[in-house]
């Protein structure tokens, strides 16, 4: 559940950054904080995706190893 808030909010800093990239009429110094915020989202959504599949991989593996 908390992995799927996290997700959530990733995807809102990622469409922020798109938001503030649309919005910056060409000033580079916004672009250049927009596409912080995107690379930070895509590194934090990877990192939550990553964490998901070795929670999952570790609770499989102590399912099966009790029954």
């Amino acid at each position: 559940v908390i992995l799927g808030f996290l997700g959530i909010i990733a995807t809102v800093i990622i469409l922020l950054g798109g938001f503030k990239w649309m919005t910056a009429a060409g000033n580079e110094d916004k672009i250049t904080e927009a596409k912080g915020l995107m690379t930070a989202g895509f590194i934090g959504l990877l990192i939550i995706l990553a964490s998901w599949g070795i929670a999952k991989f570790v609770v499989d593996l102590l399912f099966n190893a009790t029954q």
